[in-house]
């Protein structure tokens, strides 16, 4: 049972290594309806991987199923770091990733899980959908950062409109949260950037100034970025 387990096991790390040159056209993607996940369904040579991404943990875990009737084998990778790209199918996610065999029966013991490989490098390609334009990490939050997490403005322990946009509180402050001072409106409506309150302020649509507030509106790009990234499903991808 330990060599099938260790077959099993040593054959998952090799497809994890060679996982993009081997992807196959007959594949998915579909996002949760909560914008909370990626479905991935893939054709990896001879095998079908069905698997998650979770934005929140910034996990991918699933199962992989053989060709040859063997029993599947399952994989959790967690995200140890990523790098944007303005194309977001460029950019790169780097994993740690386990495997183990089946549970034959409860209790599922942790031992069964097995190091699979350490730094595996993985294309936004295979995590994204195809078409994907921007990403909340890659594009929204830098935009946040560099206009809107400023002193006086949507930063420090006192926010404007208790909003804080910085990094590591903005997705929170904002995904389906209602407006301040507009409570029939989310500051950010997923799949609908035109009634997201916070895209509306950026256009100056709604009562009240302009933002970013004192300085010049957000150009064509950054605008569009950020319709964009709504559009798609404001996800914390």
């Amino acid at each position: 049972m330990h060599r099938a387990r260790s077959a099993v096991l040593v054959a998952l790390a090799a497809a994890l290594l060679a996982v993009e040159a081997r992807a196959q056209a007959e594949s998915g993607i579909q996002m949760t309806p909560d914008s909370r996940r990626y479905l991935i369904s893939k054709d990896v040579g001879p095998e079908r991987w069905a698997i998650s991404f979770d934005l929140a943990a910034r996990t991918v875990t699933g199962n992989v199923f053989k060709t040859d009737g063997s029993p599947p084998a399952f994989i959790w990778c967690r995200i140890t770091d990523e790098t944007p790209a303005p194309d977001p199918r460029d950019g790169t996610y780097l994993l740690d990733c386990f495997g183990a065999d089946a549970c034959a029966a409860a209790p599922c013991s942790g031992d069964a899980w097995t190091p699979l490989v350490a730094g595996l490098e993985i294309a936004g390609s295979f995590l994204l959908p195809d078409d994907t334009r921007a990403t909340f990490r890659g594009h929204v939050q830098p935009i946040f950062s560099g206009r809107c997490a400023l002193p006086g403005c949507h930063a420090g322990d006192h926010p404007a409109e208790h909003l804080s946009l910085e990094p590591g509180k903005a997705y929170a402050a904002i995904f389906l949260v209602p407006a301040h001072h507009h409570a029939e409106h989310f500051l950010v409506e997923p799949f609908d950037p035109f009634v997201s309150h916070l895209f509306l302020k950026i256009l100056g649509e709604e009562e009240g100034e302009r933002m970013p507030l004192g300085g010049p509106p957000l150009s064509d790009e950054e605008t569009e970025a950020i319709r964009r990234w709504i559009l798609e499903g404001a996800a914390d991808n």
